[in-house]
């Protein structure tokens, strides 16, 4: 389930590079906030703040109760926009949301289970694209390998999903597949006999 969290916003009448170097500077994130019945409203918030509450189990999809000019509105974090090395946020929207109306989101998936012994698992899709309520999100999804065998091959329609979600990616696109360890080492070995018997026949030729 997605954690609910509190944030404070100020609002802001500048716009431009300049105005948003100098919240920067200040320890601020400079941001929007839109949709729902929400004007967009240009505004900034508390750089530590925010890095908490993108940094919980929900990650980006934290559903965060957010503040502005003494009005509460329930929002989601999109359009992040971070520093290519830091990885601090420089920018970023706050879509205002429904409690009762359905959110898209990618959640994380993951490979449970013990598959066939020596096997690969092969990992297609590490995110899976949903639809559910805001204040449901899962942090994500599980799909178990347990009992599989080589060659078989779980599509993303296949997997469990909890009560209400509903599955946004393509129910045939490949999950997950178990396939057997790679014989690249055995192959090079017969590649390479078979370049030196050649490589032999040759020199035999030219003997000749």
């Amino acid at each position: 389930m997605a954690d609910q969290i509190v944030l404070t916003a100020d609002t802001r009448n500048g716009s431009g590079k300049g105005e948003a170097r100098a919240l920067r500077a200040q320890g601020r994130v400079p941001a929007i906030a839109y949709g729902a019945d929400l004007e967009n409203t240009a505004l900034h918030v508390d750089a530590k703040e925010l890095r908490h509450a993108l940094h919980t189990d929900a990650g980006e999809n934290a559903v965060i109760s957010l503040t502005i000019d003494g009005e509460k509105h329930l929002t989601m974090p999109r359009e992040i926009h971070r520093h290519p090395v830091r990885r601090d946020v420089l920018h970023l929207d706050f879509v205002a949301i429904n409690k009762n109306v359905k959110v898209s989101v990618e959640v994380p998936l993951h490979v449970v289970g013990d598959g066939p012994e020596a096997a690969v698992v092969n990992q297609s899709m590490n995110v899976l694209y949903i639809e559910v309520l805001p204040l449901v999100v899962p942090e994500s999804i599980e799909v178990s390998i347990e009992g599989r065998e080589v060659g078989d091959v779980i599509r993303a329609g296949e997997i469990e999903l909890p009560e209400g979600v509903e599955l946004l990616d393509d129910p045939e696109r490949t999950a997950v597949s178990i396939v057997m360890p790679d014989m690249g080492p055995a192959d090079d070995e017969d590649d390479e006999t078979e370049v030196t018997e050649q490589n032999a026949e040759t020199v035999e030729g030219d003997s000749e």
